[in-house]
């Protein structure tokens, strides 16, 4: 690989770390910790990209507009918005999971700072060349595999929170690719769906305001290689989401059914319970008191 290469691939370098362990990116992270001008060039795209970041969330839109454009849209029978070509979903849908790790911008120019220092003293890089560009490239790494492995135990095989559920699902409705896999206006046809494709399907259970709820569709919704079902249903007081997954692969302490725990972010109420195997989340652009109805 040469330092040309080594760009190319550090610039696809995905923020959740996913790319980490490749051989393609673990060689080129190795050559910035050699290469003076390809480290320090590596800190610099970090610290753009850190700043990009920081100016989109400077960004006010009004509170509420993604969720209450696609709620009309469903609502009014338009259905969900679409894309011309599966090139532009699989963009959107890349740019839609990218999260700017917490203090990424710090630690990036952190280091420039480390780096700049020691230009101004003339220190040769064979002897500082390895940190400093660790502190940009091999530490960056770092920094995405400890967030999914800790204790010699891989992310894959840890249990994900009940946050993690409920931003999952966020994330992924407000993704301007959001479709739904089978679409019926009858909950049990769609629970027969997800049975078979191995889905937690909460044994067919829904709390009892959902009963006898129109439905919209229902599809796969997967969160840190975990597994869900996400059913949509229409009810008059707007659109209301229910998250199921199994409970072995959700961690935390729930309340049961008789008490579930309702919570409000922003537009967006969220009562969540377990019963029997399985996590149940019921999610909806509304208050609590009116997420508490269902119940």
């Amino acid at each position: 690989m040469d330092k040309e290469r080594a760009k190319f691939v550090l610039r696809s370098f995905r923020p959740d770390g996913a790319d980490a362990l490749d051989n393609d990116f673990t060689e080129a992270l190795q050559m910035a910790t050699s290469d003076r001008e390809l480290g320090e060039w590596l800190m610099r795209e970090r610290a753009f990209d850190a700043e990009f970041a920081e100016a989109l969330a400077r960004v006010d839109l009004p509170e509420g507009l993604r969720e209450s454009v696609l709620l009309a849209m469903v609502r009014d029978g338009q259905g969900f918005p679409k894309v011309d070509s599966q090139g532009q979903e699989e963009m959107i849908s890349a740019m839609a999971g990218i999260e700017v790790p917490t203090g990424l911008r710090e630690h990036t120019l952190e280091a420039m700072e480390r780096t700049a220092k020691v230009e101004r003293v003339n220190f040769g890089w064979k002897r500082f060349g390895i940190p400093l560009a660790a502190a940009a490239g091999i530490a960056l790494a770092f920094v995405f595999v400890d967030g999914r492995q800790k204790n010699g135990i891989a992310g894959s095989e840890q249990r994900i929170t009940i946050e993690a559920v409920q931003a999952g699902f966020v994330r992924t409705f407000e993704s301007p690719i959001f479709s739904l896999d089978q679409e019926s206006k009858h909950a049990p046809n769609l629970i027969s769906y997800l049975r078979g494709k191995g889905l937690p399907c909460g044994q067919g259970y829904l709390p009892p305001g959902l009963i006898g709820v129109k439905g919209l569709g229902c599809r796969e919704l997967v969160i840190d290689g975990k597994r869900g079902s996400l059913l949509c249903f229409d009810d008059a007081g707007g659109t209301v989401h229910l998250v199921i997954f199994r409970r072995k692969d959700v961690g935390g302490e729930l309340p049961g059914i008789s008490s579930p725990l309702i919570e409000q972010s922003g537009h967006w109420a969220e009562a969540s319970w377990t019963n029997g195997d399985y996590v149940f989340v019921l999610l909806g652009v509304r208050d609590m008191e009116s997420i508490s109805t269902f119940f």
